[in-house]
């Protein structure tokens, strides 16, 4: 029996994007397979990591925190692990064609594709709240008696145009990385098990975000909580919109505007470990998710809004 197509939809989608793996040839066992695909994924990730690690190691001499410093302030250090997050948009398109037999492209939207000009249409409000609430940050620090934008020396011309060329062309694809994978594939594997899409939803969004939280290792409850809360917003947008593209914009916006300051004064390692947030800034962080969510969802409102 074959599936029913893609599910033509607008914005707002009221096709379920968490339950779009169910059909005919569902069975329980199918998300075990899609897991058994990305562990193996991820095990290959983990050695290339390692590799790559290796030669840095090889090619420096350093070793240990120095080693790792190292890497995190450098383009060459950022590239490679915008890349390795990155795979997360194949390896989430393998689980779902492997694992559930189903077509690659719903994980970017029950549409079955990527929809560029909704993502394009969600851009400006996104980027104007980012820099928005990135601002009011800096202000936040300065008053409290500390560097607008962490304490660092502010690197070479040369190295500076390296690092924001990396930032900008990679950073993106990290930040859809992770959505494909945790808001995409894992989301939509736990979807597939419940069938009321509303148990499905729910638990895709607390699961997945309590499992992004905790993927970016030590933090203190701050900054886990303000992760949790851009994971709850995030599948909220998923939601609400029927695919990753707000999402997927919302994250790298995000990213972008955080790193891009970073570079320029020096700080970048110390903004990637990050393990920490005062308060503060975590209040004016998560009012910025909910108004570029609010903003989305302004646009979602207005009449005509088609999925392309």
């Amino acid at each position: 029996m074959s599936e029913a197509p893609p599910t033509p939809c607008t914005i707002p989608c009221t096709a379920p994007y968490t339950a779009a793996l169910r059909g005919p040839r569902h069975r329980w066992w199918r998300p075990l397979v899609g897991a058994a695909v990305v562990a193996g994924g991820l095990l290959v990730l983990v050695l290339l990591t390692g590799l790559g690690y290796g030669v840095a190691w090889f090619a420096t001499g350093l070793e240990g925190a120095a080693l790792d410093e190292a890497l995190l302030g450098s383009w060459w250090g950022l590239l490679l692990s915008n890349l390795a997050l990155a795979a997360g948009i194949p390896l989430a398109r393998l689980a779902v064609r492997a694992g559930h037999g189903r077509e690659p492209g719903l994980v970017s939207s029950v549409a079955g594709r990527w929809r560029w000009r909704w993502a394009l249409r969600v851009l400006p409000p996104v980027l104007a709240v980012a820099v928005a609430a990135a601002l009011a940050m800096a202000v936040a620090e300065v008053l409290a008696g500390r560097p607008a934008f962490g304490e660092g020396t502010a690197p070479a011309a040369g190295q500076a145009v390296a690092l924001l060329a990396v930032v900008l062309l990679t950073t993106p694809l990290q930040a859809a990385g992770e959505e494909w994978f945790f808001r995409g594939w894992l989301s939509q594997a736990l979807g597939s098990w419940c069938a009321r899409p509303v148990v499905g939803a729910v638990l895709a969004a607390v699961v997945s975000a309590a499992l992004f939280s905790a993927a970016h290792g030590a933090q203190d409850a701050w900054l886990f909580t303000d992760r949790l809360v851009f994971a709850l917003v995030a599948s909220w947008l998923v939601h609400r919109t029927g695919g990753l593209e707000a999402a997927v914009v919302l994250h790298a916006v995000t990213n972008v505007v955080v790193v891009v300051p970073a570079v320029l004064t020096g700080a970048l390692a110390q903004a990637v470990a990050q393990t920490g947030a005062p308060p503060v800034l975590v209040v004016l962080d998560v009012a910025g998710m909910l108004a570029a969510a609010a903003a989305v969802d302004a646009l979602a409102r207005r009449p005509g809004r088609a999925a392309s």
